[in-house]
């Protein structure tokens, strides 16, 4: 799983290099078009913020405000696709803040415009990107740096729907204004800067050199080790046998043993495991907290993320909407520090809505204190709603495995939802609702999770909301 870092520097001019263990050097840098940015306030639901000169990201509360932005992805190379990408990095510029904490990165789950969104109308947020990236008094006038590789990679892929991206105020607070491109006098706008890998062959191999002048004999050296002995030669003729010798005398009996017990046939044979083989075994249904004890380096983590919600039905009773995706399944050895409390984020299921059915949340192993993730396992997709004419909604794609970290499953899709059975009489009358969609099934761990845990909520039928996607699940053994 790609890391996810949040990065500072000071100044407006600024050149960031990367080093990434493993990947070939990267062979161009293109900046994606800032096509759209605004900001939301839910003090002023109605009034569209899309010639604002700053962006706001402010709250909880009553004055919340979120900011949007999405970028045109045409500038790259024709047939880029997500493999080919090596880094993207969003560029923040701080223009002013009122209040230092933290906000949070989230995909968008529907299309919007800087020129009529406003709090009344914005789509809803997608999944986690990133959470809890602080910023303080002193990043005025500096940029914040956010990695967003994963994101711009499916994006490319066309996994995920291109609708940009909103800055949410985190839980801890946070009032801080961003340079929108609309602002004149920094020219800071937001920017997306993608790092492509090289993909030129390798040129032939140059002709070999001449030969060098022999160098000069060295110094004798000491004598080396002996060498390993011979064979050994043919053995020799056999003698003669010799005369017998007189018998020697007898020797003095031993005394008797006692008689052992015969073993029974039924007696079972066992084998103990050694002691200390488990420390502990924990599960979380829902989120926590974990302290690792004395002496305790490596924690196995077990752990699944929530499913997407059902998508609903169409408006009418012809289409039922799709089914929502399953979340991932992950095994992982994870190295912790004895004494250090960990926060398990159990994913919460998707949840229904007329728009479709939303994403499933994260399941995460994270440091408490500063919120370093550990582990973080993908949710399900939301199935997609069935549209006014008739036709079914999709189902919601399954949460992707890291096979990389150790033991990965995906997520099963959503299964699509149906066309209701005609009349014969009236074949524009329905004799019952198109159906929802068949909900994505979690995959088995080393035990069967409880009921519900990671899977799809079931799409609505014509006319109805599609069910809640089911939580994620956790089970720590140390």
């Amino acid at each position: 799983m790609i890391a996810r870092r949040t990065l500072r520097v000071a100044g407006a001019s600024l050149a960031v290099a990367f080093l990434i263990g493993g990947l070939p050097a990267p062979a161009a840098a293109v900046l994606a078009r800032l096509s759209d940015d605004a900001h939301t306030s839910m003090s002023a639901q109605t009034t569209n913020f899309g010639s604002a000169q700053t962006l706001l990201v402010q709250g909880p509360g009553p004055n919340e405000a979120q900011a949007y932005v999405r970028f045109d992805l045409t500038t790259l190379p024709a047939g880029t696709r997500g493999p080919d990408v090596a880094r993207a990095v969003l560029r923040l510029w701080v223009a002013k803040v009122t209040r230092g904490g933290m906000f949070d990165v989230h995909s968008v789950r529907g299309g919007w415009s800087e020129s009529s969104l406003t709090a009344a109308n914005a789509p809803g947020r997608g999944r986690d990107e990133l959470i809890g990236i602080p910023i303080s008094l002193q990043d005025r006038n500096r940029f914040v740096l956010v990695d967003v590789t994963e994101l711009v990679q499916e994006w490319l892929d066309r996994t995920l729907e291109n609708n940009g991206l909103v800055l949410k105020p985190n839980a801890a607070g946070v009032s801080a204004e961003f340079d929108s491109k609309e602002n004149a006098a920094t020219s800071h706008e937001p920017q997306l800067e993608i790092t492509l890998r090289a993909t030129g062959a390798s040129g032939p191999p140059g002709p070999a050199g001449p030969p060098g002048p022999p160098g000069p004999a060295g110094e004798r050296g000491p004598a080396g080790p002996p060498g390993p002995a011979g064979m050994a030669g043919p053995a020799g003729p056999v003698g003669t046998q010799g005369l017998a010798g007189p018998p020697g005398p007898t020797g003095p009996r031993g005394s008797s043993s006692p008689t052992g017990p015969v073993a029974s046939a039924s007696s079972p044979v066992t084998s103990a495991l050694p002691s200390g083989t488990v420390g502990g075994l924990r599960e979380y249904r829902t989120s926590g907290a974990w302290t690792a004890p004395s002496g305790v380096t490596r924690v196995m983590v077990e752990a699944w993320g929530a499913g997407g919600a059902g998508g609903s039905g169409s408006p009418g009773p012809e289409g039922g909407g799709g089914g929502g995706g399953a979340g991932a399944y992950q095994r992982v050895v994870v190295a912790v520090v004895p004494g250090t409390t960990y926060d398990v984020v159990v994913g919460e299921g998707g949840q229904p809505d007329a728009s479709g059915g939303g994403d499933g949340r994260e399941t995460q192993l994270r440091e408490a204190t500063v919120g370093t993730v550990l582990l973080s396992v993908r949710p399900g997709h939301g199935g997609r709603p069935g549209r006014p004419g008739g036709e079914p909604g999709a189902g919601g794609s399954g949460g992707r495995a890291e096979s990389t970290l150790g033991i990965g499953r995906d997520g099963s899709e959503g299964a699509p939802g149906e066309t209701c059975r005609p009349s014969p009489l009236s074949p524009s009358t329905c004799l019952t609702p198109g159906r929802g969609g068949a909900s994505g099934v979690a995959a088995r761990g080393s035990i069967d999770p409880p009921p519900r845990v990671g899977i799809g909520g079931v799409g609505g039928a014509g006319g109805r909301l599609g069910l809640p996607g089911g939580a994620g699940y956790v089970i720590l053994l140390w």
